[in-house]
């Protein structure tokens, strides 16, 4: 049966495509080749923090800021309003889930694993920031056999802006010590009381605040760190761990909850070797397999050179590797000029216009593809801490764009 919408990718853009495609009413169809990069992803939705390479503060108010943005940028293609709408929706929808994101218009500095702060536009409703840890005392845990996370280094970090810090080494709830075993374990512990119980004595007195690294639970997360709160008797805080990413790994077993009990259907492990198209629509992909997948419009948000939706060619060159689809680049990548290899890097990706279709010379290419995330040009989510609010940005537009396509 042929498929109103086929969506390319496992990115947070997909997952924000396929769940809005499915409430405005179209059947969706999803194809993966691995897990996407929100295992990647630390705590908090990141929307903006910077307008520019130069800025040397974050900015307070990204969405504010959005007209400082080069022309081409995705998020002057969506224009405020649609940001807006897609961001509302977002965080309307990721709440219906126990997903507790928490925004106020400005960005929050939250802290990384080094304890140095970063924009956050949205964290989530425990995720330690500054203001939260700026606090006469704070105690921060180590899970011994842990080796994602330094305590240490964090609480020297906290020493520096002025917390008397300091670290409890302590042994999590079995022998398993990697920080998803961790966060399995904690989903299964029967007695997260007495587990807790048995650290208030550890607490040195005056504590404030409590700083776990990011393992308290994957999918029963919110009563874990209750019972932590509730039996210790302080604000229990988390903080990301290096990679993988239990927040992001969170929020994607959130969505694709949602997405298998909307009956989506998903084609796990597929690679994309080719097209059928004709009179500038894509009709089909076709997988290396040689089988065909047919769909009335098809959503590429299958991320960029780090998840393999751009694909570097040993000239330099950068090509999109799905669709077969142009990319724009500011220069060839070349190992003695790193500097402005790495910008055109993460600037590099499909051009498109206002609607998503992707342009080759001004030209839309297919009228019925749309792209989103990081395969679009003109963006660079390092130096800008915006990767989260432009891909669920552009995802909810490539389903907008898609429906009004479908509708004629």
């Amino acid at each position: 049966m042929k498929t109103d919408v086929v969506i390319l990718g496992s990115e947070l853009d997909a997952l924000v495509a396929a769940l809005r495609l499915h409430e405005l009413g179209h059947s969706v169809r999803r194809v993966v080749s691995g897990a996407g990069s929100l295992h990647l992803a630390p705590a908090g939705i990141r929307v903006l923090g910077f307008t520019s390479d130069t800025d040397r503060e974050a900015r307070p108010s990204p969405l504010d800021a959005i007209e400082e943005l080069a022309e081409r940028h995705p998020y002057r293609l969506a224009g405020a309003r649609t940001g807006t709408a897609a961001l509302d929706w977002f965080f309307e929808t990721t709440l219906s889930m126990g997903l507790d994101f928490r925004r106020n218009g400005t960005n929050k500095m939250a802290l990384t694993p080094s304890g140095l702060p970063t924009p956050v536009y949205a964290p989530t409703a425990r995720q330690a920031t500054q203001d939260a840890t700026d606090l006469e005392r704070v105690s921060v845990v180590r899970f011994r056999g842990h080796r994602d996370f330094s305590a240490a280094m964090f609480a020297s970090a906290l020493a520096r802006s002025g917390s008397l810090a300091s670290v409890i080494e302590v042994d999590g709830p079995s022998q398993r010590t990697d920080t998803v075993s961790l966060a399995r374990e904690f989903d299964a512990m029967g007695d997260a009381d007495a587990y807790f119980g048995a650290l208030k004595s550890r607490l040195p007195a005056g504590t404030g605040a409590l700083v776990f690294p990011a393992v308290l639970g994957l999918r029963r997360h919110q009563p874990v760190i209750e019972a932590a709160e509730h039996r210790l008797g302080v604000r229990c805080l988390e903080v990301s761990t290096l990679p993988p990413s239990v927040p992001g790994m969170r929020l994607q077993m959130a969505i694709e909850t949602r997405l298998r009990e909307a009956h989506i259907p998903v084609h796990t492990g597929v690679r994309c070797a080719g097209r059928r198209a004709a009179n500038q629509r894509c009709e089909a992909i076709v997988d290396r397999m040689g089988r065909v997948i047919e769909g009335s419009v098809f959503v590429v948000a299958t991320g960029g050179v780090l998840m393999g939706g751009l694909q570097v060619q040993s000239d330099g060159q950068i090509r999109e590797a799905n669709l077969g689809l142009e990319v724009f680049q500011t220069g060839p990548l070349a190992a003695e000029r790193i500097d402005e290899s790495l910008d055109a890097l993460h600037r590099a990706g499909v051009e498109t216009d206002s609607h998503l279709r992707p342009t080759d010379n001004g030209s839309v290419q297919f009228e019925n593809v749309f792209i989103s995330g990081r395969t679009l040009a003109h963006w660079n989510p390092a130096t800008e801490a915006s990767a989260d609010g432009v891909s669920i940005v552009t995802g909810w537009l490539a389903a907008q764009s898609a429906c009004d396509y479908l509708r004629g």
